[in-house]
């Protein structure tokens, strides 16, 4: 029996097979498509792991590669250290255990061993999103040859955690495709679980792909799990596109604090509820989907605590449709709980409860303080970047001749301008690689609506937000528990001292 948090219906898992798996000496059940860490979910299992430097409990955070916390020792059917939980694959027989602190080494060695490949084209694409698609098939329609790579097991990008539709249809029928066509074309080759890890200015990049749980690698643990290419190309489209950014605030690091976007991922990916009980914290746009969408299946989502002194009108109503509440001027002043969440402290500086404070009993609080683009690669490539003070993010600047940027790696978060980019950055790569571009590939039309009120700029929360607390008051210490780094226990203390200040704010 799969655990109560699995919806009935929905995700991209195949419930014709159930998968076994143990955690922490514990057998459990998933289905085949799940990751470790949604089928840890699935299963109502949400402290994972305990800090590398204080101990603290903590659980998922996100929905990729990117987790800072839930990090796991996999010990069969093959043995490493320290890998982050939603980016394991679930397969039959896995063994794992949380990490108590840092990672050691397996034991016995590993025997399997990696190889390295050449892979020559005219146009790589980094990235197999809504941005990446369009930028590959314009390139490969072209007669281009085309390397388009991605660290998922399908493509999709951000569509896979998400139920949009578009003019043609359902949005992953528009994916799946836009991905036949380029799987079909001889002169493309595309690279399914392979995250690119170095990038410079000759157009060589490098990527190590896994290949244990290919259909076409054979039995896990035989041979070689890992590949390493390094691949040369004329012209680099980055279409990377964008993290969802944490906010600091008091105890922020309990097991059910995830993003809003992780949330929405394992609600329509993984078909699995992140709880039973949701308090919702942002300061924009996006994380009013997550909250409408949780509600629809069956999340008791309380409120939506909104930084801004003005909500967006239109996703205010929606929510007021379905029951949930939401506060202008609101923050979280600190958590409860220790297996799991149990309570949010809320202070409110414009509409909400008299007194300004209270107390929401909850197991789950969603946290979304804006996108970064995702520019390492661009930046390593030789990209130059600029700050942009409307999104309180890096974008793109200056891009050395063989270098183009597209969709919400450049900053845009609207369907549209991301997939017009990468039709334009497709194009111009597909011209400067010496080839002709054939007729414009159709852009699909979303549905979703694009952000109409401006973020709010903020990475922690002020400290007449947070309730006043301080790291040091009242003659004694007290350890401050913002934290800015899940993954190395840094807070925002840490981060003050090291800018120069006292750490005292």
């Amino acid at each position: 029996m799969i655990a109560d948090f699995r919806l009935p219906y929905g995700g991209l898992i195949d419930r014709t097979v159930a998968v076994p798996f143990t955690f922490n000496g514990r057998r459990l059940l998933g289905y085949r498509g799940d990751t470790l860490a949604s089928a840890l979910l699935a299963n109502g299992v949400h402290r994972v792991a305990t800090s590398i430097i204080y101990g603290r409990p903590r659980g998922i955070t996100t929905a990729g590669a990117d987790e800072p916390s839930a990090l796991v020792r996999v010990e069969q059917p093959f043995a490493e250290p320290g890998l982050p939980a939603p980016a394991v694959e679930l397969c039959d027989g896995l063994v794992a255990r949380g990490l108590n602190g840092s990672g050691r080494h397996p034991e016995p060695a590993d025997p399997a061993r990696g190889g390295t490949e050449h892979l020559h084209g005219d146009v790589l694409v980094l990235g197999a999103g809504p941005a990446g698609l369009v930028a590959a098939l314009t390139a490969a329609r072209s007669g281009a040859r085309v390397v388009l790579v991605d660290d998922q097991p399908r493509a999709g990008g951000s569509l896979l955690g998400s139920e949009e539709f578009f003019d043609c249809g359902a949005a992953l029928r528009w994916v799946d495709e836009v991905a036949a066509e380029l799987e079909g074309c001889p002169h493309v080759r595309v690279l399914h679980r392979a995250t690119v890890f170095d990038a410079n200015e000759d157009g060589v990049v490098l990527a190590v792909q896994r290949l244990t749980e290919s259909p076409e690698a054979g039995a896990p643990g035989v041979g070689a799990r890992h590949r390493v290419w390094r691949i040369h190309a004329a012209q680099t489209v980055v279409a990377t596109g964008a993290r969802e950014r944490p906010l600091a605030f008091p105890d922020n690091d309990r097991p059910g604090i995830m993003l809003a976007g992780a949330a929405r991922t394992y609600l329509h990916r993984y078909a699995v509820r992140p709880g039973d009980r949701a308090l919702v914290l942002t300061t924009n746009d996006s994380a009013y989907t997550p909250a409408i969408e949780l509600t629809e299946s069956g999340v008791d989502v309380v409120t939506v605590l909104d930084t801004r002194t003005t909500p967006p009108p239109h996703l205010a109503a929606e929510c007021a449709a379905r029951g949930i509440k939401v506060w202008a001027g609101s923050a979280v002043s600190g958590t409860e709980g220790t297996e799991r969440l149990t309570d949010v402290h809320v202070t409110c500086t414009g509409a909400g409860p008299v007194g300004g404070s209270w107390t929401v009993p909850c197991d789950t609080l969603l946290v979304s303080g804006g996108w970064n683009p995702a520019l390492h690669l661009f930046s390593k490539a030789g990209g130059s970047l600029r700050y942009a003070p409307g999104i309180g993010a890096d974008v793109p600047g200056d891009a050395p001749p063989n270098l183009q940027v597209a969709g919400s790696a450049t900053g845009a978060l609207d369907f549209s301008d991301c997939v017009t980019q990468g039709r334009a950055a497709g194009r111009s790569a597909t011209v400067a690689a010496g080839f002709t571009p054939a007729g414009a590939v159709p852009l699909p039309y979303s549905d979703a609506r694009p952000e109409e009120t401006p973020p709010a700029v903020m990475w922690m929360i002020a400290d007449e937000q947070a309730g006043g607390r301080s790291v040091a008051g009242a003659g004694k210490y007290r350890p401050d528990t913002r934290f800015v780094d899940l993954r190395r226990d840094a807070t925002v203390s840490d981060v003050l001292r090291a800018a120069g200040g006292d750490g005292s704010s």
